[in-house]
């Protein structure tokens, strides 16, 4: 379904919410006819828009309405948040008072469409069967707030000037090496300099902490490979409306010839916004001629939006985000770039520098994930223990800091000079105290966490020394995360587990692909919106040997209702029938990719779920849930066989996804979701929960293994709604 369909019947909506001569019941008859195609034919709607049109022409007001607010729409590109789209059970407890079955004028009973891809299709058709369509829409608060958002609209601008002339510089033209520019970047409702998709600003994840202000500051953060910049971070002054003061950043291409890319964050309170990356094409000198591969010379696209509301309360209550980590990749060479970002003294940049994944950091990768994979998989390891020993730690947990350690150097090389100076690392270690969150950015929304990741968790902060000595901290029991009063703080022949990022911090990955369809522009979002019964997909490779007793652990945490798919058409009809009711989609399952197509895969029973297959469920998931992935007992399973499936879940409405680092021996697997759902039931926010649990499976059972779960969502992700325990 292409956009046009969905400008079209948002701008109907909005333009009979602005009527204000009421709908003659001839005319209400007819837009029932239409609601009427809608619902049982949306496919048709070449046969639909031209007696759509032919109605709202009749009626001169309708169609003068309906044509400005087409204009605005035209101008968003018809995108609106997801969020600001109900659920079709939520319009009916707006329309009835309660949820149930939409009766239509002729007496059909029409339920939830499970199949509809089109979300504003399913709204606009159940609107237009009822009578009085103009006086229904006047009173739903979703249409108020889509009708705010099309109005209110401004746009994150970026252009180029030249300093003498204070001339713009066109998007046309490419800038020339060594020559200085001004980098100027305002929020307005014109849209104007480098060109880019028409994503708006997020105002609305601002519309509560306004108070009496009528400006709030922001910050803006400008980070490049090969631009000199006077200044990393500056203030944005936002009004409520209208255009900002215009920021400018002196900057200078280093780059002799090609296309380097700036990245501009745009962040409130340590939170982000929205992203921005330039890509920009540098000539040698004036008047070069430029390959038409390489036109256009400047272009613009939004990497990351939020349409997450923001309020006084949730600020408070959330935990600072004490560092941020950018991560990008390079086009031109694959190295990947790095920028920590220390919230602690205002938005003041740590530091900022390229690794190469193909080279050191990339070996370190793969080395931290080897032992992870031995510790887990192998006899001599944990493969068949829940319960370690400090034996058994002792065995691998200074394999893990080697490791860790190594990772850490990394991507965090100290005695580099201009890169960190004098400081070694120290201000990062000083600015993360225990329980900080650590926010991770994926920039690149095609070629970033798609290609690779890192295994932030196994970052190991200390020094330690390769040596037969080298043993675990026998008090880390004993003491806080801090190690107060630890007698072995500072002997680097101890290795402290306090010391591997995955017990100190907790930390998010949050997704930074954007969409061009309306209906799949995935947002950041904080809520599953659950109800009771908690409704779990469990999708399962049966001869898995605990998943039979793994079920009924799950159904006695809370009330539950369990929707089992052991083959591909058990899943498909799972997701047909319920795809407005899950709350929870679990794997567990093999994964990897095939050896064929080098595609990634999910495997159930009796076949693979691949991205195309995903992509034609044609999913809607309107709870948002959660997508766990438990990798268990296969070799060939880690994030390169799951990172681009986000996407396609992310697309499909997924709030976030928890994935492995490797493949997780069965016993564990089980363990460690029933003990994660637990908390999860309970309403803990999912990023606290996993730190605790991981702290719990070490303290308690002194096993390692929680090391191995990652989350790709933000930290504060939980059910609307607790479960009600038996």
């Amino acid at each position: 379904m292409n956009s046009s369909v969905t400008k079209t019947l948002l701008a109907l909506l909005l333009a009979l919410k602005k009527l204000e001569i009421p709908l003659s019941e001839d005319e209400q008859a007819l837009l029932q006819d239409v609601g009427q195609q809608l619902a049982l034919d949306p496919d048709y709607w070449e046969f639909i828009e031209p007696e759509l049109i032919t109605i709202i022409q009749a009626n001169s007001t309708l169609h003068q309405l309906f044509e400005a607010v087409k204009v605005k729409l035209d101008t968003l590109d018809g995108r609106i948040p997801r969020e600001l789209l109900p659920s079709l059970a939520y319009l009916e407890k707006e329309l009835f008072g309660e949820t149930k079955e939409i009766t239509t004028f002729d007496g059909q009973i029409k339920g939830e469409p499970n199949n509809q891809p089109n979300p504003v299709i399913s709204l606009t058709s159940s609107i237009l069967r009822l009578s009085n369509q103009d006086h229904t829409v006047k009173q739903l608060p979703f249409i108020q707030e889509i009708s705010d958002y099309v109005e209110n609209y401004r746009y994150f601008n970026t252009y180029f000037a030249n300093p003498d002339e204070r001339t713009t510089v066109p998007p046309s033209e490419p800038l020339i090496h060594g020559q200085t520019y001004l980098l100027l970047v305002d929020i307005s409702p014109e849209r104007k300099g480098i060109e880019s998709e028409p994503t708006p600003f997020p105002d609305q994840a601002l519309a509560q902490v306004w108070n009496d202000s009528e400006s709030l500051p922001l910050d803006l953060v400008v980070a490049s490979k090969e631009f000199n910049i006077d200044a990393t971070v500056k203030k944005l002054t936002l009004p409520r409306s209208g255009a900002s003061d215009i920021v400018q950043f002196t900057v200078k291409p280093n780059l002799f010839e090609g296309r380097d890319y700036i990245q501009v964050d745009l962040l409130y309170r340590g939170y982000l916004l929205q992203s921005k990356q330039l890509a920009v094409l540098i000539i040698p000198v004036a008047g070069a001629e430029i390959p038409e591969s390489l036109r256009p010379p400047q272009t613009a696209s939004i990497t990351f939006t939020t349409t997450d509301l923001l309020t006084h309360d949730k600020l408070a209550l959330l935990p600072e985000r004490f560092l941020t980590v950018d991560v990008q990749i390079d086009t031109r060479d694959g190295s990947t770039d790095l920028r920590f970002l220390d919230r602690t003294q205002g938005n003041q940049e740590l530091v900022s520098y390229s690794t190469n994944l193909q080279s050191g950091l990339g070996n370190a990768i793969a080395r931290v994930r080897q032992k992870l994979h031995s510790m887990a998989a192998t006899k001599e390891g944990y493969q068949f223990k829940t319960q370690g020993d400090m034996e058994l730690l002792n065995t691998w947990l200074p394999q893990l800091a080697d490791a860790g350690r190594y990772l850490y150097r990394s991507l965090l090389p100290e005695n580099k000079g201009r890169t960190l100076g004098e400081d070694n690392g120290e201000k990062l270690r000083a600015a993360l105290k225990p329980d900080s969150v650590i926010q991770v950015n994926p920039i690149n929304p095609i070629l970033g966490l798609g290609k690779s990741t890192i295994p932030w968790a196994l970052l190991y902060e200390r020094k330690v020394m390769t040596s037969k000595e080298v043993h675990v901290c026998e008090e880390f029991l004993n003491h806080d995360i801090d190690c107060t009063d630890c007698p072995f703080k500072d002997n680097y022949k101890v290795v402290c587990p306090h010391a591997f990022w995955g017990y100190r911090y907790a930390i998010e990955q949050l997704p930074a692909w954007t969409s061009g369809e309306l209906s799949q522009t995935p947002s950041l979002v904080w809520q599953i919106a659950n109800n009771q019964p908690l409704y779990i997909n469990f999708n399962v490779w049966r001869d898995f040997r605990f998943w039979k007793n793994h079920l009924p652990k799950i159904e006695q945490l809370g009330y539950v209702k369990m929707l089992v798919a052991e083959e591909i058409m058990e899943l498909e009809n799972i997701w047909a029938t319920y795809s407005s009711d899950l709350d929870i989609v679990y794997f567990y399952c093999h994964g990897g990719i095939d050896e064929t197509e080098q595609l990634p895969y999910l495997q159930l029973s009796d076949d693979k779920i691949s991205s195309n297959f995903l992509e034609a469920c044609e999913v809607n998931w309107q709870h948002r849930p959660l997508v766990l992935l438990n990798g268990c007992a296969t070799g060939d399973y880690g994030p390169e066989s799951y990172i681009s499936l986000i996407d396609d879940f992310r697309a499909a409405g997924a709030s976030g996804v928890i994935g492995t680092e490797c493949p997780v021996p069965e016993l564990f697997a089980e363990l460690y979701a029933i003990t994660l759902l637990k908390r999860v039931f309970r309403g803990e926010p999912l990023g606290q929960a996993m730190l605790t649990v991981r702290r719990e499976m070490l303290q308690q059972n002194l096993n390692p293994l929680g090391l191995v779960y990652s989350l790709y969502a933000p930290y504060e992700i939980a059910l609307a709604r607790a479960l009600a325990h038996n």
